[in-house]
C-alpha cells in the first residue's frame, strides 16, 4: 500500500500490482490518416478479467509512435545580482483543437531514426532559431499526455541556452515572427511568473503544466540534497 501525504521522508512504499483488471485482445487499425502528423487510431476488445464483460476501446497515435519532446529552455543570469534568477521560454502558440492562442513551451513529434534529445534540440531550433548542441539537452523524464486514450511518450528535455546562443539564432528574444508560423510573442520569464501566470490560469495547456511541475520538483529536491 502506498504511503499516505503525511509520511516527510520522501520515500515510496514499493507497490506490487495485481495482474491488470482488462485482457486486451483482437487490436487492429481503423483508421490512419499519413500526413505529416500521421495519425492512427487502433480498436481493440477488452475484457473485464473479474466478470468476463466485454467492450470495445480506442487509442490513438500519432508520428508512428515516435516520441515527442517538450522544450524548457532555460537562460541562466551572467551577472552579478544574486536577485537576479534563471529565466524560461514560453511562446503563443494558435492551436486548432481549442480555436486559441495559448502560452506553452517548445514541443513537437520526433522524426524517424532520432533521439528524444535530437527531437528537443531540432524542435527548438525549428520554432525559436536558437540552436543548441544536443549535449546541451537533458532528457529528465517521460510522460504520456492521456493514458487514457493516447499511447504517444512525451520526452520532458531541459535545455541550457546563452545569451551567445540567442544572439546567433535571432536578435530580439521578444518576437519571433517568421521563424514559425504557428507561434507569436515568445517572452522569457523568471521562476515567479511562470508560477502567477499558472495561478491565475493563464497558461491552460496541460503538456506545459506537468513538464513545469515534473522541473520545479527536481529543483526542490536538488536543493534539500
Amino acid at each position: 500500500m502506498m504511503r499516505t501525504g503525511n509520511d516527510n521522508d520522501g520515500a515510496v512504499a514499493p507497490v506490487e500490482d495485481e495482474a491488470p483488471p482488462l485482457i486486451v485482445s483482437d487490436e487492429h487499425v481503423v483508421y490512419r490518416d499519413c500526413s505529416a502528423a500521421d495519425y492512427t487510431v487502433f480498436e481493440c476488445q477488452a475484457t473485464v478479467r473479474d466478470t468476463g464483460k466485454t467492450f470495445r476501446m480506442h487509442t490513438t497515435q500519432v508520428s508512428g509512435g515516435r516520441t515527442g519532446a517538450v522544450c524548457i529552455a532555460r537562460l541562466d543570469p551572467t551577472g552579478i545580482d544574486e536577485h537576479v534568477g534563471a529565466r524560461y521560454l514560453i511562446a503563443r502558440h494558435w492551436r486548432i483543437s481549442t480555436h486559441a492562442w495559448g502560452w506553452e513551451f517548445p514541443r513537437g513529434m520526433g522524426e524517424e531514426h532520432e533521439s528524444a534529445e535530437e527531437t528537443a534540440r531540432r524542435e527548438l531550433k525549428e520554432e525559436t532559431g536558437i540552436d543548441v548542441p544536443v549535449e546541451r539537452v537533458n532528457v529528465v523524464q517521460r510522460i504520456h499526455a492521456d493514458t487514457g486514450v493516447l499511447r504517444d511518450s512525451i520526452a520532458v528535455a531541459e535545455i541550457t541556452v546563452t545569451d551567445t546562443d540567442i544572439d546567433a539564432g535571432w536578435q530580439t528574444t521578444k518576437y519571433m515572427n517568421g521563424v514559425d508560423w504557428e507561434l507569436r510573442n515568445a517572452h522569457w520569464v523568471d521562476t515567479n511568473t511562470l508560477r502567477a501566470m499558472i495561478a491565475n490560469g493563464e497558461i491552460t495547456d496541460g503538456i506545459t503544466l506537468a513538464c513545469w511541475a515534473i522541473h520545479e520538483c527536481r529543483e526542490n529536491v536538488a536543493q534539500h540534497k
